[in-house]
Order: structure tokens, then sequence, then C-alpha cells
């Protein structure tokens, strides 16, 4: 019964991983392809990939919800994404504007985000609310794992060569869709007015606001953060995505074990802690480690919470595709605030911003106070009882002994 549930979620589960793993990609392929140029044309291309991937997402979910959950469409979507890739090869080698960038980041955009509330929605489906954050930990760990692998591979490559990369990732998720004929894993819709339920759900607010405040704390913060490390900066993204991939399984037990406020609440303090440090002991060598380190880890714990998990916790019975969509909004929007601060770096000063997001990181964690766990209160209780009864084991067996 287990293997034959495992056979069944793969298909869905990887294709959410080639999914988010090409969010990544595309974006890195198209800045390769524009190379260095003023902020105001990477404004533009930024605005219109991320544009298209949240209005294709509101699409996916408000226009072809039905129709993305059958197997057979999903197929023909996924398939048709990946010869627009191959076609973007082509389109930019011939038209070679900046215009025909902007248009291929476009498209390129809109070709998965309309799937992916829906593929969020598959691993929803697919994990136990018990289970949920360490199945995201996997998830998490796959995403960064494909992404620096893919990369680097592709690096050694043009940037249209490495379209037709992306295109040949794409062709597999597709293929995986092939595994999977049916859809036993996602719950029929109960509400009516899906939206209106979501900005009316207290509790759902409780944690989308820390996490909104999160996303524009952080990704305001990584030009500054290039401008402070300037050179370093390199090692420092990587090392940040090789301890947010590691530390994200951290994320996941805490999140089954302890529970979601408690491991979003951990993540909030490590990284205002995280940048305390930075801001008290700005030129020394530990505190830059010790900041890469925290921010790592917070980031693979927040990443899998607020991600994957809260968010498939509120929407039990619900209409998942528009939870997921709502929740992961700030998140899409976070390369595109990236980008315009670039315009606005040299303006603000470093120190001063490293307090203030230490500040608003910790008034973050103010509603998650007023938010209840959103793991099942019996499920926690179960897992306390048979914690007592093996210390229970343990200080008998002692006595025994003795």
């Amino acid at each position: 019964m287990l293997k034959t549930r495992v056979k069944e979620a793969l298909p869905p589960l990887f294709l959410l991983v080639n999914t988010l793993t090409l969010f990544n990609l595309t974006w890195l392929v198209i800045q390769d392809l524009l190379g260095k140029v003023p902020i105001d044309e990477m404004l533009t291309v930024s605005a219109s990939y991320y544009i298209a991937v949240i209005v294709s997402s509101f699409a996916g979910v408000a226009l072809f919800r039905a129709i993305l959950r059958k197997m057979d469409m999903l197929f023909r979507i996924t398939l048709a994404g990946a010869f627009l890739y191959i076609f973007s090869v082509f389109f930019i080698i011939t038209e070679g504007t900046f215009l025909s960038i902007v248009v291929t980041a476009f498209i390129l955009g809109a070709s998965f985000g309309v799937i992916i509330p829906t593929c969020l929605t598959f691993f929803a489906g697919y994990s136990k609310v018990e289970g949920r954050g360490r199945l995201s930990a996997i998830i998490f760990f796959l995403i960064q794992f494909f992404t620096v692998v893919i990369y680097a591979l592709a690096s050694m490559l043009d940037a249209s060569c490495t379209l037709l990369v992306l295109a040949g990732w794409r062709f597999i998720g597709a293929a995986s869709i092939l595994l999977h004929r049916t859809l036993t894993g996602i719950s029929e819709d109960v509400n009516i007015y899906p939206e209106k339920v979501v900005v009316k759900d207290r509790l759902f607010l409780l944690y989308f606001i820390p996490w909104f405040m999160f996303c524009l704390v952080n990704f305001v913060e990584i030009p500054l953060l290039e401008r402070f490390f300037v050179e370093e900066f390199a090692i420092y993204t990587l090392a940040v995505m090789v301890i947010a991939g590691i530390s994200a399984f951290l994320g996941g037990l805490i999140c089954d074990l302890k529970g979601r406020r408690i491991a979003s609440i951990a993540g909030f303090i490590l990284l205002g802690i995280s940048y305390a440090v930075l801001n008290l002991f700005p030129n020394a060598v530990m505190a830059k480690i010790l900041f890469m380190v925290l921010e790592g880890v917070a980031w693979g714990i927040l990443y899998v919470t607020f991600i994957f998990v809260v968010w498939g916790d509120i929407s039990e019975g619900k209409v998942r595709e528009v939870y997921y969509l709502v929740g992961g909004f700030p998140f899409l929007l976070s390369g595109l605030i990236q980008v315009a601060t670039q315009k606005f770096v040299n303006a603000i000063p470093i120190y001063a911003s490293f307090s203030l997001a230490s500040f608003f990181l910790f008034l973050a964690v103010i509603p998650l106070l007023y938010a209840s766990e959103t793991l099942p209160e019996k499920t926690l209780r179960e897992r306390e009882l048979k914690n007592y009864i093996e210390k229970a084991k343990r200080v008998r067996e002692k006595f025994t002994k003795g």
C-alpha cells in the first residue's frame, strides 16, 4: 500500500521540483543574455518576467483550475512550455534585440507560472499533514540541487544553448506526467468563492503578514549585501544556498515535531540576529561567516515553512490553489523588488538598512504570537505521549538494571 502511494506521488512531486527549478534557472539565463546593461533595462526585463509569472499564476487559478487538474491537459501545457524554450532560442538569434529578450522573458515566465499553484496543490494533496515538513525539506533540497547542478553544467555553454538545456529539462517534466494518468491526491473544492475566503481567513493573515515582511526585507537587502560583500558576494550567495538546502531538513523536522508556528518564529529570530550581528561587527570576518550561516539556516527553515507547509495546512478542505497563490505572491514579487532596489542602492546607508532589517524581522514575529498552530493538536499530543512513554521505559530499564 505504501509502495503504491509513493509510486503514485512521485510524478506530480517531480513536476513540482522541475517547475520551481525552472523558475530559478530561467531568470539566471535571462540575466546572462542581458549581460551588463543599464538598471532601467534590467528592471524592464525583470518586470516582464515576474509579472508574467504572477499574471499567469492568477490565470491558472481563476480560469484554468479545473482544466489543469486533468493530467492530459497538464501534459500538453508542460510540453508546449518545452517547445517555447526552443522557440525562444531561434527568436532571440533571429531578432537579436533588447525587445526580443523582454518578449522571451514574458513568454517563458508565463509558460510555467500558469501551473505553479497546481503543482503546489499536488504536493499538499499527496503529503500527510504530520510529515509535510520533512517532505517539503526533500523537495526544497532537490530544487536547490538541480538548480546548482544544471546551471553549473550550462554555464560552460552560451545563453542560447542553455535555453535548449532548459527545454530538455522541461521535456523531462512533461514525460513524468505520462507516468501518472489519474489524480487521486486532490480533494474536491469546498468553497464557492475562495478568493473572498482567503482575505477573511484570520489564521491565513497572521502567517501571511510576517511572510510578506520577510520577503520585502530580505530582497530589498540583497543589492545592499552585494555592495557590502563586493568580491565576496559570489561566495556569500553559494554559501547561503548550500546552507539553506541542508538546513531545510532541520526546518522540516521542527515543523513536524514542534509545529509550524515554532519553526516560523525560530526562522525570523535567527534572521533578525544575523542582521544585528552584521550591524554591530561589520568589519569582523567571523561576523560575516556567522551572518552567512544564520541567514542560510533561517532561509531554509522559512522557505520550507511558508512556500510548502503552512498554506497546505490552512487550505485543508478548501481551494488549495488560491491559498498557495496568495501565500506565494510575496515570493513571486520579491525578484522584482530586488531589481528595483538596485536603482536606489547607492542612496541607502548600508548599516542603517541592517538595523532596520533586524528591527522589522523581530517585529514580524508579533503576528505569529497570536496565530494558532496549523499542525493538528491531536498529532502534537500523540507525539508528546509517545515521548513520555519512551522516557518512562528508559527510567524503568535504568531502575531494573540497578
